[in-house]
Formats: C-alpha cells, structure tokens, sequence
C-alpha cells in the first residue's frame, strides 16, 4: 500500500469520524433543548403547585370559619337564654 493509498484511508476514517460527531452533536443539542424544556415546564408545574398549596390553605381557613359559626351562634343564644333566666329571677325576687 502506497503512501498516497494510506493517507487516503486515514482521510476517509477522519471524515467518517466527523460525519458521527456531527450526527452525535446534533443529537446531544437535540437532547439539551428538551431538557431546557422540560426545566421549563417544572418550573411552571412548580409554581401552579404553590398556588394550588396557597388555595388549600384558604380553603382549610375557610371551612374552620363555617364549621365555627354554628358554635359561635349556639353560645350566644345560651348566653341570651341564661341572661334572660337571670334577669326574669332577679326580676321576681325584686317584686
């Protein structure tokens, strides 16, 4: 084989070197931009989670008050009843 014949082949091996590390690259910025897109979207699942936890929090807020009220009438008419008992007593013992 002659000088000329080796160079040729070592020509041919480097190109089709380069011919796999373009088909590589181009697959690894391929690869990047969907892990870039996807960091994105985290990223905004991330911030619709925390605005879904903020809801709950006031739902939870919410429900304490409703469950709350009820009790909250409830002793203010126990309150009436045992101040009008009294005052109806204390009204007869004054008579």
């Amino acid at each position: 084989m002659g000088e000329q014949e080796s160079t040729s082949v070592a020509i041919a091996r480097m190109e089709e070197q380069i011919r796999n590390l373009d088909r590589r690259m181009g697959n690894l910025e391929k690869l990047t931009e969907t892990v870039s897109s996807l960091a994105a979207s985290v990223k905004v699942l991330t911030e619709s989670i925390k605005q879904t936890d903020q809801n709950v929090e006031n739902l939870k807020q919410e429900v304490v008050e409703i469950h709350d009220k009820p009790a909250k009438r409830w002793e203010t008419i126990v309150t009436a009843i045992i101040t009008a008992v009294v005052g109806m007593i204390i009204g007869a013992l004054i008579k």
